[in-house]
C-alpha cells in the first residue's frame, strides 16, 4: 500500500495547520510502516499517539473557524467528533488487546486526505480571508481571553 506522500493538495496556507496535518500524515505513514513491518506493539503505539495529535489538531482548528466566524463550522465539528469516536474505539479496541491496527489505518488514510482536500480546503480560504484583512474575530476578546485560561468552559 502507498504511503501518503505531502504535496500542495494537501496545503490548506495557513502554516500551523499545514504543520499539524504533516505530523499526522507522518503518524499515519508510520503506523502503516509498523505493519507492514510486523510490530504490532509500536503500531498500537503510533494509533494513540495519532488520536493524541488528531485531538488537540482538531481542537485548535474548530478554535480557528470559530474566530474566523467560519459558517459552516458546526458540521465541520460534527465531521471531527465522529471521526475521533471511531479513532478512540479502535484504541480501545488495541489497548484490550485486539488486533484493530490495520482497521484502523484503513480508516485513517482515507479519511485523512479526503477531508483535508475537501473540508479543510473549503474553510481555507475564507480563515485566510478573514486574517488577512486583519478582521477581528467575532468572538469578543474578553471571552477569547477566558477561553485561553479555561479551555474547557461552558461556551
Amino acid at each position: 500500500m502507498q504511503k501518503i506522500i505531502w504535496s500542495e493538495k494537501l496545503a490548506t496556507h495557513i502554516p500551523l495547520i499545514d504543520e499539524q496535518h504533516r505530523r499526522i500524515v507522518e503518524l499515519i505513514n508510520e503506523l502503516q510502516g509498523n505493519l507492514e513491518r510486523g510490530e504490532l506493539t509500536l503500531a498500537n503505539q503510533t494509533l494513540a499517539l495519532l488520536v493524541e495529535h488528531k485531538v488537540a489538531h482538531c481542537a485548535y482548528e474548530e478554535r480557528l473557524l470559530k474566530e474566523s466566524g467560519y459558517p459552516f463550522l458546526k458540521p465541520h465539528k460534527h465531521a471531527h467528533d465522529e471521526y475521533i469516536e471511531e479513532c478512540r474505539a479502535y484504541l480501545r479496541r488495541a489497548q484490550q488487546g485486539e488486533y484493530v491496527a490495520q482497521k484502523a489505518l484503513a480508516l485513517v488514510k482515507p479519511w485523512m486526505v479526503s477531508h483535508i482536500q475537501g473540508e479543510d480546503l473549503d474553510y481555507a480560504h475564507f480563515v485566510k480571508q478573514h486574517h488577512d484583512k486583519g478582521a477581528e474575530p467575532t468572538v469578543p476578546w474578553h471571552l477569547r481571553t477566558l477561553n485561553r485560561f479555561f479551555p474547557n468552559r461552558e461556551k
